[in-house]
C-alpha cells in the first residue's frame, strides 16, 4: 500500500502533515492512528507492519501539531486543540468511510475530549476505538486524594517543567544528553506545555456519546506513566468496552505489543463491516424476517420479554466491567 505524504492547513497557521496509504479498491473503512506527547506517527510502525493485507482499507497516520513534521501554529497548547485536529482529519480524509481511532496516550484524550462534546464539527462517523494508555483525566499528581509520594513526584514535575519554559536551550541539551532519542522530539518548552495541557484535561462523566460505539482499551502492566487505575476508571464510564492488560509491557505498548493492536484494529474493521453489511435478501433471510415480526407480534412462548438484538452476534461482549480497588483484568494479553 503506497504511502502518500500530504499537509492539512487549519485555521491558527498550523499544518499537520498526514501520510495516507489508500487501498486498491475502494475503501469501505478509514483506520486513523493518533500518537502521543513528545512522539510522532512513527510510533505506529510495527503495528502498521503488522496488519494483514487488506484492499478496502485506508490508512492514515499524522503527527500532533507541534510535534514530528507538524508545525505548532497560534492556538495554545490544549488537548480541545488536539481535538479539532482529530476532527478536522477525520473529515477531510474519511468522510466517505466511517472511521475507526486508534490513539495513544495523550492522543487517546484528543478522541475523548471529540467524544465528550459529540464532535458535531465532522460529518465522519465514528465506527470504533482503540484506546492505548489511555486517561479520561486526573493525571495531575498535585490533587487532593494521592498520597503524599506520588504528590511530591506530581511537584518536582510541575518543576521541571516550569525550567522547560524558562530555559528550553539548556533543558533540551540536558535531555539529549540524559535520554538520547533518534527520533524527532518537540522543544523542551513546547513538550512542557502540552504537558500542562495533559494535566488540565478532564472529561469524566462526559462519554455518554460512546455508548453505543465498541471500544478497546488497552493499557501496559508496568505502565509508570499513565497507570492502569486509569484504565479501570474509563473502563468503569465505558462499561460495554472490552479492556486488555498487556503483561510485561510498559507506556510503549505500541512498540511492545504491535501484534496484539493490530488483531484489535482488524476486530473493530470486521464489527464495521458487519455493522454496515446490506441485510440479506435471499430466501432464507426473508423467512427468518417473516419469523422474527411473527414473535414480535404474538409475543415469546411461555411469556416474558424478547432477548435483546446483538448488533455483533458472532462477537458476544463479555459481563459488563465491574472495578473494585484492585487493577481491572477482564481479558489478559
Amino acid at each position: 500500500m503506497p504511502a502518500e505524504l500530504l499537509h492539512l492547513s487549519r485555521p491558527d497557521g498550523a499544518r499537520l502533515a498526514v501520510c495516507r496509504r489508500e487501498p486498491r479498491s475502494t475503501a469501505d473503512v478509514t483506520l486513523v492512528l493518533a500518537h502521543g506527547w513528545s512522539a510522532s506517527a512513527a510510533v505506529w510502525d510495527d503495528v502498521i507492519r503488522h496488519l494483514p493485507a487488506d484492499d478496502r482499507v485506508r490508512l492514515l497516520t499524522f503527527d500532533q501539531r507541534s510535534h514530528g513534521a507538524s508545525t505548532q501554529g497560534r492556538a495554545p497548547a490544549g488537548i480541545g486543540v488536539l481535538a479539532d485536529d482529530l476532527e478536522a482529519v477525520l473529515s477531510t480524509f474519511s468522510a466517505d468511510t466511517p472511521a475507526i481511532v486508534a490513539a495513544h496516550s495523550m492522543g487517546t484524550m484528543s478522541a475523548l475530549e471529540s467524544a465528550a462534546r459529540g464532535a458535531r464539527t465532522t460529518p465522519a462517523r465514528i465506527a470504533g476505538l482503540l484506546l492505548v494508555s489511555p486517561s479520561s483525566g486526573q493525571i495531575d499528581l498535585r490533587l487532593d486524594g494521592h498520597p503524599p509520594l506520588a504528590r511530591a513526584v506530581g511537584n518536582a514535575r510541575t518543576v521541571i517543567a516550569e525550567a522547560c519554559t524558562r530555559a528550553p536551550r539548556s533543558t533540551r541539551y540536558l535531555r539529549d544528553l540524559l535520554s538520547p532519542s533518534a527520533a524527532p522530539r518537540p522543544a523542551t518548552d513546547v513538550a512542557a506545555a502540552w504537558f500542562r495541557a495533559i494535566l488540565d484535561f478532564d472529561v469524566a462523566g462526559r462519554l455518554a456519546a460512546l455508548e453505543s460505539t465498541p471500544v478497546h482499551l488497552v493499557t501496559g502492566a508496568q505502565d509508570r506513566v499513565i497507570p492502569p487505575i486509569h484504565t479501570c476508571r474509563l473502563a468503569a464510564e465505558l462499561a460495554h468496552a472490552r479492556v486488555h492488560v498487556a503483561e510485561g509491557a510498559t507506556h510503549r505498548v505500541p512498540s511492545e505489543r504491535p501484534a496484539l493492536l493490530a488483531s484489535l484494529l482488524m476486530d473493530l474493521v470486521q464489527r464495521s463491516r458487519d455493522q454496515h453489511s446490506p441485510p440479506p435478501r435471499d430466501a432464507d433471510g426473508i423467512l427468518r424476517a417473516a419469523a422474527q415480526l411473527l414473535i414480535t407480534l404474538r409475543g415469546p412462548r411461555g411469556g416474558g420479554r424478547l432477548p435483546r438484538i446483538e448488533t455483533w452476534p458472532a462477537r458476544r461482549p463479555g459481563p459488563p466491567t465491574r472495578v473494585g480497588r484492585e487493577a481491572l483484568i477482564d481479558t489478559r494479553q
